[in-house]
């Protein structure tokens, strides 16, 4: 790590000379994208982790792990900081589901969560900076007197919220039959219900339409792919899979600005299987293929990266989160197994990876919370 941040000084410091000689040709040349003029190259640090029920900060991916939020008392056999669903929002707070409520919380300060409101579920807002809390009501009491699929349980509600804990300004109740999973430059994306299928020992599943909703979020204004579920969403893509499909590539990529969609890229190893990730940007998918590889999409560019990983499930269709704690640091993934505590850090711009040297103690499925490149 130390000889990485060296070039990385070492090309700041050219870079400035450049500038103030007025060398436009050469700072181009030394700065542009690939270099320092993204952050495809800095390394993550400052890497919060929930090793299990104690939360640790990493200065960088070797650094020994310094631990912010220590075991609470009588919890030896539990991890009372794990979150469901953790991300960390453009303001650097990791938000999550703790105890039915949605909560922000400062990385380092890890034990002083700020509960935003009741939620079972939540999603990033388009900006990156707020955030939508999902609540639930029972259909024999939001939707009496609806005739609906089986499946169709429960009527939701979502929360729009600042991370400071103010209350919320906006609350919008969807129809009966939508499920708000995503919020986009265009509006609210959500799984609109349109029959069952199964039944019997199988038990009922819901048969969905992806579609756009509008700015009441009791309408749908467009529909984006039928029989299908959201995999992630993130600046102009969405990742859906193709609910009929069971070989081959199931899994697409629908372009918001463009209203477009398309097959994700093809992978020389297989397809891609299970839920992956998508980075804030929208930029970068990264998912499990059919083999022990893992596959890192470029939606803009359209083309596939892959990387072999011994801790990859060799076959089947797991999540990427059955095996890892993952997170995003700018272009860069995050990967701690944790079964193992063997946390990796793979560039996706240049298709490379950097192991920790040491496995981390992990107990309880270990999580990432967040990290930073600059």
């Amino acid at each position: 790590m130390v000889h990485k941040t060296t070039h990385i000084t070492t090309r700041r410091r050219r870079c400035g000379a450049l500038l103030a000689l007025g060398i436009l040709t050469a700072m181009a040349t030394a700065c542009g994208p690939g270099e320092d003029g993204d952050d495809s190259q800095s390394a993550p640090h400052d890497i919060v982790v929930n090793l299990g029920g104690e939360v640790a900060v990493l200065d960088d991916l070797n650094a020994t792990p310094r631990v912010v939020g220590p075991r609470p008392a009588g919890a030896e056999n539990a991890d009372a900081y794990r979150l469901a669903s953790p991300r960390q929002l453009a303001s650097g707070q990791v938000i999550g589901i703790r105890d039915g409520g949605v909560v922000a919380i400062e990385p380092r300060k890890p034990g002083k969560a700020v509960l935003l409101g009741q939620a079972g579920a939540w999603f990033p807002a388009a900006d990156g900076k707020r955030l939508w809390a999902v609540t639930e009501e029972p259909t024999d009491t939001a939707c009496n007197g609806l005739d609906l699929p089986q499946s169709v349980s429960t009527r939701y509600t979502v929360t729009l919220y600042e991370t400071s804990g103010r209350p919320s300004r906006t609350t919008l109740e969807a129809a009966c039959g939508l499920r708000p999973v995503a919020d986009t430059s265009q509006g609210l994306l959500a799984l609109r219900t349109t029959g069952d299928t199964g039944g019997g020992g199988t038990g009922v599943r819901a048969v969905t339409d992806i579609v756009l909703l509008n700015t009441r979020a009791d309408t749908a204004t467009e529909t984006v792919a039928t029989n299908a579920s959201v995999v992630a969403a993130a600046g102009n893509h969405v990742i859906w899979r193709d609910d009929t499909c069971d070989t081959g590539n199931c899994t697409h990529v629908y372009n918001i600005e463009k209203r477009k969609n398309a097959s994700a890229p093809s992978c020389t190893h297989g397809d891609t299987v299970g839920m992956g990730t998508l980075d804030p940007s929208g930029y970068w998918y990264a998912s499990a293929l059919r083999t022990n590889h893992l596959a890192i999409l470029d939606l803009n560019e359209n083309t596939c990266q892959e990387q072999e990983l011994d801790t990859l499930p060799t076959a089947g269709s797991s999540d990427l989160d059955q095996t890892f704690g993952t997170a995003w640091s700018g272009s860069n993934l995050l990967l701690l197994d944790q079964r193992s505590g063997a946390l990796t850090s793979v560039n996706a711009p240049h298709n490379t990876t950097d192991k920790r040297a040491e496995p981390l103690p992990v107990v309880n499925q270990a999580q990432i919370w967040s990290a930073s490149t600059d």
